[in-house]
C-alpha cells in the first residue's frame, strides 16, 4: 500500500509546492537566501496547508486500499465486511464494518480540514 500511495502523495506534494507565489521565491533570492533558507523559511510555510491538504486526502485513499486489499484477502475491515458479512449473511456485521470505514474517514477528513484551515493564511478571524 505504501508503494502504491508514494507517487500519489509526491504527485499531490509537487502541485502544493508549484501553487507557492513565484515572486516569494523570487524574493528570498534577491535576498540572498541560501536554497536551504527558501525552502525551509519560504517554500515550506507557504505551502503548509496545501500540503496538510495532500497529507489528508492520502491518508483517506490508504484507508480506501486497505478496504480493497481487504476484499482480495489482505485482512482489516474489509476482509471483516466480505468475510463475516457479505458470505455468511450477517448484514449486522457488514453495516456495522462499513459505517466504521465512513466514520473514520470523516474523523480524518474534519481533522485535515481543521489542521488547513488553521495553517491557512487567509482564514478569518
Amino acid at each position: 500500500m505504501i508503494i502504491a500511495a508514494t507517487p500519489f502523495l509526491a504527485r499531490l506534494v509537487e502541485i502544493a509546492l508549484r501553487e507557492v507565489d513565484h515572486g516569494l521565491l523570487e524574493l528570498g533570492q534577491s535576498m540572498a537566501a541560501s536554497t536551504r533558507q527558501i525552502v525551509s523559511h519560504i517554500l515550506l510555510p507557504e505551502a503548509r496547508p496545501a500540503l496538510l491538504a495532500a497529507v489528508t486526502v492520502t491518508a483517506i485513499a490508504l484507508i480506501d486500499y486497505t478496504a480493497m486489499s481487504g476484499v482480495l484477502g489482505g485482512g482489516g475491515l474489509g476482509d471483516l465486511a466480505i468475510r463475516y458479512g457479505y458470505q455468511r449473511f450477517q448484514t449486522d456485521v457488514m453495516v456495522l464494518t462499513i459505517a466504521l470505514q465512513i466514520i473514520l474517514v470523516q474523523l480524518i477528513q474534519f481533522l485535515g480540514d481543521r489542521a488547513v484551515h488553521r495553517f491557512s493564511r487567509s482564514r478569518r478571524g
